[in-house]
């Protein structure tokens, strides 16, 4: 595929945040990030596994509210 294309051709919701995701941990690894880039990676991990399965964390948090506390 030629450049131009690839500039053009409209990018999924979660090409998109995989991108995002990329671009800060590429800071992280290179050892050059801020504490906004890990907070933003945390959050854009977390939307994206929402975004794949919906309500998998309001099911944690629901099992995790009826668990018996010591």
């Amino acid at each position: 595929m030629n450049e131009t294309k690839v500039k053009e051709w409209p990018k999924s919701d979660i090409e998109t945040l995989d991108r995002e995701i990329g671009t800060r941990l590429h800071r992280l690894a290179k050892g050059n990030a801020s504490s906004q880039d890990v907070s933003e990676a945390s959050a854009l991990i977390r939307e994206r596994a929402d975004f794949m399965m919906p309500g998998i964390f309001e099911r944690l948090h629901i099992r995790a509210a009826k668990k018996p506390v010591n």
